[in-house]
């Protein structure tokens, strides 16, 4: 039954979809409804998406012709390898390839549901599942009482993995695990494709109980401990990837650039930077981290927690340890008129243009940076409908998870309430 549905909404695709068009802030968007549900994920192939529905529907939707044809019910996991073959995985945990002739193929079985399908560099696939990493047909299975197993307490009792909140792998062949735990904090883990080695701990420190009596002091011991993973070249003090660069729990978004520096963008929605009696609050989580590559295998990182904040705000409210440096108070009065949010989301290249692209609540922007010096400027921001519960102002969450370019000016953007979006430089598509 549901198939013959499915085949459907697939006959109507081609023979016209249902559309509205609106205008709003200049920019034009066409709402076309496919299967009228929200996406997990999506990969693109030249001029076609490749994409998971909410109900594990895997579909191809054409983005020129505005229709969609599926490929496979019950689809969990999807990657691109180099040749523009795809890499699927099933909730029963069968795995296909959708190969250049278009022909699905099962190509392997696991006793697992599957999360999620990483390829590496030599376009070999990696399945992680609630049971295991699956990697070249073994199973690496991380330890108990960690977050791979469940958050806060449950992480103490859990018997099947879990899926992190973030995931990603990186050129160095480190599979990254992020668990936000909220006000708990959160952990980062990493498995080592090279080694097949667990990391539950990248965060070098000193648990001796001694109170050293400066910094200098504390790093000497500190280096005595781990004579392998720190070193000091000239000035700079690096580190063994991926040992204390500041990878963090509430990470949304990891890329490289033209040059191989790594990129990262984190926020947790935390953050209360000013508030008033009468219930004005003022958001900016936001953290850009780069890591840098200085001596073989040791790197370094800087980062950026005030991309986002407006000027105006830095000017009105600065502080010193005597207060606030501006003494207008009325200008600071004046200034908190309305509530606003400002979080931090995913960060992605564009390798057409050789720039680097980030989304936060107030739209996309270029992101510039010369050394550990970052700015921005706003490429566009469509307006997305915000549906989370108790948010009446103003929006909390980030509607935008995923992002990358087809061309120069054209972006995919997966979003959390409004399908995937289809931005060609003038106009807007979003695809239900």
């Amino acid at each position: 039954m549901k198939f013959y549905i499915i085949y459907l909404f697939c006959l109507f695709s081609i023979i016209g979809i249902a559309q509205s068009n609106f205008q709003n802030d200049s920019v034009s968007k066409t709402q076309i409804k496919l299967l009228n549900s929200e996406y997990k994920d999506f990969v693109s192939v030249k001029n076609k998406l490749y994409a998971i529905s909410q109900n594990n529907d895997l579909i191809e939707i054409d983005l020129k012709k505005d229709n969609f044809k599926l490929i496979k019910n019950n689809i969990t996991a999807i990657a691109k390898k180099s040749n523009n073959e795809l890499v699927f995985g099933s909730k029963d945990g069968r795995i296909f390839i959708l190969n250049n002739k278009h022909k699905v193929n099962q190509i392997e079985k696991i006793d697992a549901e599957i999360f999620s399908v990483l390829i590496n560099s030599k376009d070999e696939y990696i399945i992680y599942s609630n049971k295991s990493i699956y990697y070249n047909r073994k199973d690496y299975i991380p330890k108990k009482e960690t977050n791979f197993y469940g958050k806060v307490r449950a992480k103490y009792t859990g018997k099947q993995l879990i899926e992190p909140d973030f995931i990603y792998l990186d050129r160095m062949n480190f599979i990254w695990f992020a668990y936000d735990e909220g006000e708990w904090g959160g952990n980062v883990y990493y498995f080592d494709l090279n080694k097949k080695e667990f990391i539950y701990d990248d965060w070098l420190r000193l648990d001796d109980g001694i109170n050293y009596k400066d910094r200098n002091e504390y790093f000497t011991k500190l280096k005595e401990k781990y004579p392998e993973i720190i070193k000091v070249i000239e000035k700079d003090t690096v580190y063994k990837y991926p040992y204390s660069l500041g990878i963090s729990s509430v990470t949304k978004g990891a890329t490289y650039n033209n040059k191989g520096e790594l990129f990262t963008t984190s926020s947790d929605v935390l953050n209360s930077i000013y508030a008033t009696r009468n219930g004005f609050h003022y958001f900016v989580d936001d953290t850009i981290k780069k890591i840098t590559n200085k001596d073989s295998d040791y790197y370094t990182s800087c980062f950026d927690q005030d991309i986002l904040e407006a000027e105006r705000y830095k000017i009105a409210f600065e502080r010193n340890f005597m207060g606030f440096k501006n003494k207008d108070r009325e200008l600071r009065e004046n200034i908190l008129t309305e509530n606003e949010v400002n979080i931090l989301g995913y960060i992605s290249y564009n390798k057409y243009d050789s720039n680097l692209y980030f989304f936060s609540s107030k739209g996309f922007y270029t992101l510039n940076n010369l050394d550990c010096s970052f700015s921005k400027k706003l490429f566009f921001n469509p307006k997305l409908i915000c549906n989370s519960e108790y948010e009446k102002d103003y929006c909390l969450h980030l509607n935008v998870i995923k992002f990358e370019f087809i061309s120069e000016k054209e972006i995919i953007f997966l979003t959390k309430n409004d399908g995937i979006g289809y931005y060609n430089g003038e106009s807007i598509k979003y695809f239900r």
